[in-house]
């Protein structure tokens, strides 16, 4: 598929079909996202690969707990209806995890986070590399990152960067909309 077309084929996906993904499928989205950019190319990313039910049924009640503090610090009303079925049915679910000692040079000028943002172009990679093979993917992150850390043994030193499911889609979503481009030329100039 031509790269443009791509981009916009690609979807969050919340309904997925009991299809596996095939090993070959998965190997070629894990390559995708280990070609991400990186800080001094430090490839800070790791992945876990989750296909047990049980294990996915632990990051779903995780996703749960979230929604239900999101709902009683009267967060936005939509999250009462947010349902989080996706997270069993997705056949896999690819947890990117981040270890922020590798953000390259830019602690000297106090940018932070060099790691994170290279975890999430990897986590780009992956999903356009799930759409390329008409396979439906989401970039989740609603969940607390240190109870995620609890349940799948992350070192503490190291980040839950998102949880992306991945597997054929039940349906096709539609396109949301998208405003045009705000590009600047030469400085930052705010809007009239």
């Amino acid at each position: 598929m031509d790269f443009k077309d791509l981009v916009k084929f690609r979807r969050s996906c919340r309904s997925f079909e009991p299809t596996a993904v095939s090993e070959e499928q998965l190997d070629a989205i894990l390559d995708a996202g280990q070609w991400a950019p990186s800080p001094m190319n430090l490839q800070p990313w790791e992945f876990i690969v989750v296909s047990d039910p049980e294990m996915k049924k632990r990051i779903r009640q995780v996703g749960e707990e979230a929604r239900q503090q999101v709902i009683d610090g009267g967060g936005p009303g939509w999250a009462k209806k947010y349902s989080m079925a996706f997270l069993d049915q997705a056949p896999v679910l690819i947890v990117v995890v981040s270890d922020p000692s590798k953000g390259g040079l830019g602690g000297f000028f106090g940018q932070s986070q060099g790691a994170m943002q290279a975890a999430c172009a990897c986590v780009q990679n992956i999903m356009l590399a799930a759409a390329d093979q008409g396979l439906g993917s989401l970039w989740f992150t609603f969940f607390n990152p240190e109870s995620a850390r609890a349940i799948l043994g992350v070192p503490v030193e190291k980040e839950v960067v998102a949880v992306v499911p991945v597997g054929r889609p039940q349906q096709t979503p539609e396109a949301p909309p998208r405003k045009a481009p705000r590009a600047h030329l030469d400085r930052y100039a705010a809007a009239k």
